[in-house]
């Protein structure tokens, strides 16, 4: 029997909820949105502020959208674990700050679901088989 903490752990793209993104997306623009009170609303470090809180929203509003699909295509699978990693690791420094999901957050999602996880293990194995019949029976010598 699993426990409530291993239901929260994240292990696939497929488990994400909307609300995941928006708690993530919260989370990113209170910890942004601080550092941007201190640097003030000029100079550069302002607009590098300022287009971080554009991109994390602009992220977190494409991940709802691909979310919202019902059985997305391979792509847009793709998309979805590579969206959420890009949220995920901009929030990863602030791990330390109140807020920060550990269960949710910390561990990088890879696939989409078990099934993709599988298909890329199994092209991985056909790599290493096909490398090792390239190199032939000359080479174990």
């Amino acid at each position: 029997m699993t426990g409530p903490q291993a239901e929260r752990t994240l292990t696939y793209a497929a488990d994400l909820t909307c609300e995941d993104v928006t708690t993530l997306e919260t989370f990113l623009n209170t910890q942004l949105g601080r550092v941007y009170e201190v640097v003030g609303e000029t100079g550069e470090t302002s607009f590098a502020m300022r287009s971080l809180l554009i991109l994390v929203s602009d992220s977190a509003g494409f991940l709802h959208t691909l979310l919202r699909l019902e059985q997305p295509d391979s792509w847009q699978r793709a998309a979805i674990v590579r969206e959420w990693q890009r949220l995920r690791s901009t929030a990863h420094p602030f791990n330390h700050c109140e807020g920060f999901d550990h269960d949710r957050w910390w561990n990088q999602v890879r696939h989409y679901d078990a099934t993709d996880e599988r298909a890329e293990q199994e092209l991985i194995l056909r790599f290493v088989d096909e490398a090792v019949l390239d190199e032939g029976p000359e080479s174990a010598e």
